[in-house]
């Protein structure tokens, strides 16, 4: 299980500046979520990915980083690795490709459940073990066959109706959209956490939009429910909700 955090910005920022002074909590987080960290940012030219197998709010690397690149989108991703997949930096989120990231907090049963439902040509550049970069490698395999959005909802569509998951909730970015997929089973929480554990909510302003996990103080933020995937236009500032 894992926690998830974005960011869209109409200017070029960190994302620790966006997020305000409550960042340093989100950053406890990492505390349970340990795992991984995994940055991506979209500095308006390229996506940069950055990650490592180590706890950020232990990590000097992840402090430099996150503080210093600057950029009008980011994913930000604290893994806590699902029973029997290796910590490493290959299975660290975000996965990248084509300008498009991908992070995700759940598990799909069992974990090569989509495996034949990706392309051969991306299959081979697998580079993990795990069952989230199969389904950031099936997402390219649909969004390759049509377009960015068509591709997310057709994968997402399946996926809720055809497969066995904890939950799929996810994030997808690419220079003209950011992707909050809220599609989650509430009773395959950790048995620790509260019953708020997969809720994902979103901030809106002036300065953009913040989407993230739950466990944070999150006062003003908006819910986003179960079975809905949030769109928000990065160039437009526009939003709309679909029901999955």
């Amino acid at each position: 299980m894992c926690r998830l955090l974005a960011y869209s910005a109409r200017e070029k920022t960190t994302l620790p500046s966006f997020i305000g002074k409550d960042f340093s909590k989100f950053l406890e987080l990492s505390n349970v979520h340990h795992d991984s960290w995994g940055l991506a940012i979209d500095d308006g030219t390229q996506t940069e990915l950055l990650k490592a197998a180590e706890t950020a709010i232990n990590s000097q690397t992840f402090s430099d980083e996150v503080n210093s690149r600057s950029g009008t989108g980011a994913l930000l991703h604290f893994r806590w690795a699902s029973p029997g997949l290796p910590v490493s930096d290959e299975n660290a989120h975000p996965f990248t490709r084509d300008d498009i990231s991908f992070i995700h907090n759940g598990a799909l049963s069992p974990y090569d459940a989509l495996q034949d439902l990706v392309s051969a040509e991306l299959l081979e550049q697998r580079t993990g073990q795990t069952d989230t970069e199969l389904f950031f490698l099936y997402l390219l395999t649909e969004i390759r066959k049509s377009d960015f959005l068509t591709g997310v909802l057709n994968v997402i569509n399946n996926v809720k109706t055809n497969f066995d998951y904890s939950s799929i909730n996810s994030m997808i970015m690419n220079p003209d959209y950011l992707v909050v997929v809220s599609e989650h089973n509430p009773d395959n929480k950790p048995t620790w956490a509260d019953e708020y554990y997969y809720e994902l909510r979103y901030r809106s302003d002036e300065n953009g939009f913040a989407v993230a996990s739950s466990g944070w103080p999150q006062e003003g933020w908006s819910l986003i429910p179960n079975h809905r995937i949030l769109i928000i236009d990065r160039k437009t500032s526009q939003i709309q909700v679909i029901d999955l």
